[in-house]
Formats: structure tokens, C-alpha cells, sequence
């Protein structure tokens, strides 16, 4: 099986295009690869354990299928991570007594050195 973010050659209507692979799922024992060629169009593929072979899912349905499932479960369409304007994180001031900080307990002649 390929990995995300391998890359990997495959004929697709007798030409060859250089497909990367986006992400693996499982859907109903069913194994896929969502993958992309550099123009950005997504092709899926059912892996064949069996045979260890990659077999092109042409069925429109099929693949729209597989690409709402990925774009719900796995890109979390509503769970946007990347809005950090929102996030107490950033909010805070992290603070320290530098007194304190510098202070590991040497003698008043190691404090000068460091």
C-alpha cells in the first residue's frame, strides 16, 4: 500500500501521470487512495490486497462518494484548527521573574562569572 505523500506513476486512459497520494481510508472493508496529479485533479483508487494491485475508480459516483466521506471525516471541514485569533494560547503573556529565573542557588562570586 502506498503512504501519504508517496508519489507514484500509473496509466490512466493510456497516459502516464505522476500521482501523489493524499491519504489512505477504509470505507466499508474497502480500501482507497485519494490521490492527485500537479494540474490538482483527484483521482481515487481501490487497493486490491488480494492481488496487491491499485485499480482506478472511474464510477462518478463511487468517487464522489469517497470524496465526501474524506472531505467530512477526515479534513474536518468543521473543525478548523487553523483559527488561532479564537485560541486562549496566544492570549496569555507568559512572565517570569528573571531574578528568579537566573537564580540556581551560586555563590554570590559564581553569579558574577555567569
Amino acid at each position: 500500500m502506498y503512504s501519504q505523500g508517496e508519489t507514484f506513476y500509473h496509466n490512466i486512459d493510456d497516459e502516464e501521470f505522476e500521482i501523489t497520494v493524499l491519504e489512505n481510508l477504509i470505507i466499508r472493508d474497502k480500501e482507497y487512495l485519494i490521490t492527485e496529479d500537479f494540474d490538482g485533479t483527484n483521482y481515487i483508487f481501490l487497493y486490491d490486497e488480494d492481488e496487491d494491485d491499485l485499480i482506478f475508480v472511474d464510477d462518478a459516483a463511487e468517487i464522489n462518494t469517497v470524496l465526501d466521506f474524506w472531505k467530512e471525516e477526515y479534513l474536518g471541514a468543521d473543525n478548523n484548527i487553523g483559527d488561532w485569533d479564537d485560541d486562549e494560547y496566544y492570549d496569555r503573556e507568559d512572565s517570569y521573574d528573571q531574578d528568579d529565573y537566573y537564580d540556581m542557588g551560586y555563590d554570590d562570586d559564581e553569579k558574577d562569572y555567569y
